[in-house]
């Protein structure tokens, strides 16, 4: 019965249409993927020209199990003159068929591999040149010397600077940083271009350095800088390329346009700026830059609006109120462009906060029962949103890694975490350095963080986790080095802190504790930092003393109690503080936070936390991580 059927599928050369129908299939699913590639097409064409090829399989062999090619055409089988043989002649037709796309398919490999793959590889040569230039500048930690984050000047580097106002609209200021970092977005789509973040080349609004200096700050080759200028409707823009060497210009243009023309003017600007450095600006370029582009006036006005307020919440003492104030801004942002995912991005932060401080057993009186209750749908609501509209491929790959970790879906937290590590760009997932300890992931993580020190070398958050790495990876030195290289640039705590605990760390405790007294300032921060330092030395009464003035001070805290408890052998307490925590909703983040912040190792016992054992489990990681130094007071779990 099935010989039969076989060869009855033979005769009909259905087997030969299938083959043929796969590889057509496969040559029409790879020309399709690099001109959506080029074009930067949404994700759900692809899906829907995937599907469409599935279900053309079926219609496919049921078209030729019904009908045959014959010299008057395709009739139905079942008119076929059977005194007459004509399978052997259709059959050689699908046989040439296939031929033919067998040779075009040898063609587009070959292309592929020898002239598209080097146009990919130059469209990537941005990461790779910023993370092979992290690996090579390795400090000479021995000496103590900074860790270096100077690039080669080979490649072109570039800050684009706030726009100058010249008129006096009420939004004229947030429209003019608006445009300054959408040229930003726009020239980050440019191969062999290293484009300083938003974050670092923003620090200069207020003041009034050199080009010069602050080329020398950003590790800049050139700098884009120039005005803008609004009335009604109409818009005048000038810009100019600066080379930081010599402050020659290099390029210049004005613009009079109107409001609704920004998109189209944005993206001229990026495309002359790289065209007077060289780059070769085609179609697909020129199209990518545009598809980063936001093309709602308000909505681009709405989210500098909002990161006026994200910035302060961070700076200023009243966080939760600002960022409820950014959100406002955030969400109007998104709601008129669901594209501009950073909104969505940003609009998360308050979430977060509510929910890990409300996991940790904080009082913060600002945070209300539905705050609590509500944050979760929002912030899956926020990640769904980046997912389906962000514009680039980073984005998306942060936004799946951050959700995953978040909300508690572990089952691929490995190649997700992967993925995110691996993403090129200047804004790493947010919760990434947490997979470094956990995940074994802290040399890819390590990396990352020092490729983005490279594009935002003002930002704090790569310099403290550039020196977390180095901490987990025991590596003290280096950690040392990162530290002072990142006090250079700014005099944050939370670097300050890093800087003790690597003194600490290489048994230097008298400097460690003299350090954290003399420049941190913020008294919580410093009565932690000490109460580790002494629990690092074996000064497990001081170590005590001061976690109880800190609780004295900012109210309850599990999560840094559970890192001081640990630090201290306390493994009783420690595990008490974990099941608390793992208990609450969002428990496992806290704690994934201790495991981080302890550097010890595991702070707890997994069997006292089956919430955070089960995700493990499902994540096929294992437990404990890896000690990365000795301490007095804690004995191996």
């Amino acid at each position: 019965m099935m010989r039969n059927l076989i060869r009855e599928l033979e005769r009909r050369n259905v087997l030969k249409v299938a083959g043929a129908y796969l590889v057509a299939a496969w040559l029409i699913a790879q020309v399709a993927d690099l001109i959506m590639e080029s074009f930067v097409a949404p994700d759900w064409t692809m899906r829907a020209l995937l599907i469409a090829l599935a279900i053309g399989f079926p219609i496919a062999l049921t078209i030729s199990w019904k009908f045959e090619v014959t010299a008057k055409g395709v009739i139905p089988e079942s008119e076929v003159d059977r005194t007459v043989r004509i399978t052997d002649q259709s059959g050689r037709r699908v046989d040439i068929v296939l031929i033919v796309i067998v040779a075009v398919v040898i063609v587009f490999m070959g292309l592929e591999r020898f002239v598209f793959s080097k146009r990919y590889e130059a469209q990537r040569q941005p990461a790779s040149i910023e993370a092979s230039t992290a690996v090579e500048s390795s400090t000479n930690a021995d000496s103590g010397q900074p860790e270096s984050t100077s690039v080669p000047t080979s490649e072109p580097a570039i800050a684009v600077l706030p726009f100058t106002v010249l008129s006096t609209g009420p939004d004229d200021d947030y429209f003019a940083t608006g445009l300054s970092e959408e040229i930003i977005n726009a020239l980050g789509q440019l191969p062999g271009l290293r484009v300083t973040a938003r974050s670092s080349s923003f620090a200069f609004r207020d003041a009034e350095p050199t080009i010069r200096d602050i080329a020398a700050r950003l590790d800049a080759t050139h700098v884009v800088g120039g005005s803008i200028a609004r009335a009604g409707d109409r818009l005048r823009v000038t810009a100019q390329l600066l080379r930081a060497a010599d402050d020659a210009q290099l390029w210049s243009e004005s613009y009079d346009a109107r409001s609704e023309d920004t998109l189209e003017v944005q993206t001229d600007i990026a495309g002359k700026v790289g065209t007077a450095l060289g780059i070769l600006i085609d179609d697909g370029l020129r199209q990518r830059m545009r598809h980063v582009g936001t093309r709602d006036i308000e909505a681009f006005i709405a989210y500098q609006k909002g990161m006026e307020y994200f910035e302060r919440a961070h700076q200023e003492p009243n966080q939760i109120s600002l960022l409820r104030q950014a959100n406002v801004h955030f969400e109007d942002a998104y709601r008129r462009e669901p594209g501009l995912a950073a909104a969505s991005a940003y609009h998360t932060d308050l979430f977060n906060h509510v929910l890990l401080s409300q996991a940790a057993g904080e009082l913060n009186g600002e945070i209300t029962d539905r705050d609590v209750e509500e944050a979760p749908r929002h912030l899956a609501e926020d990640y769904d949103r980046i997912i389906e509209h962000a514009r680039s491929t980073v984005l998306r790959r942060n936004a799946e890694f951050d959700r995953a970790l978040m909300m508690g879906d572990w089952r691929r937290i490995g190649a997700l975490s992967d993925q995110a590590a691996a993403s090129s760009g200047c804004e790493p997932a947010l919760w990434l350095h947490l997979a470094g300890p956990l995940f074994k992931r802290t040399g890819p993580v390590l990396q990352t963080f020092r490729r983005v020190a490279v594009c935002d070398p003002l930002r704090v958050r790569p310099q403290v986790h550039r020196v977390g790495g180095h901490l987990w990876s025991g590596d003290a030195d280096r950690a040392l080095a990162a530290a002072r290289a990142g006090l250079e640039r700014s005099e944050h705590p939370s670097i300050s802190r890093n800087f003790a605990l690597s003194l600490a760390f290489l048994g230097r405790h008298d400097e460690a504790a003299q350090w954290a007294a003399g420049r941190i300032r913020d008294e919580n921060e410093l009565l932690q930092v000490q109460s580790m330092l002494a629990a690092i030395r074996g000064d497990r009464a001081r170590s005590a003393e001061l976690e109880s003035r800190y609780l004295g001070r900012h109210g309850p805290d599990d999560r840094s109690s559970l890192v001081l408890a640990a630090l201290r052998g306390e493994r009783a307490e420690a595990n008490r503080l974990a099941r608390l925590i793992d208990d609450r909703p969002f428990g496992h983040m806290v704690l994934l936070q201790a495991v981080y912040a302890c550097l010890c190792g595991a702070p707890f016992d997994i069997a006292q936390t089956p919430v955070f054992a089960g995700l493990l489990e499902s994540s096929g990681e294992a437990w404990p991580p890896a000690a990365p130094y000795a301490l007095p007071l804690r004995k191996a779990p």
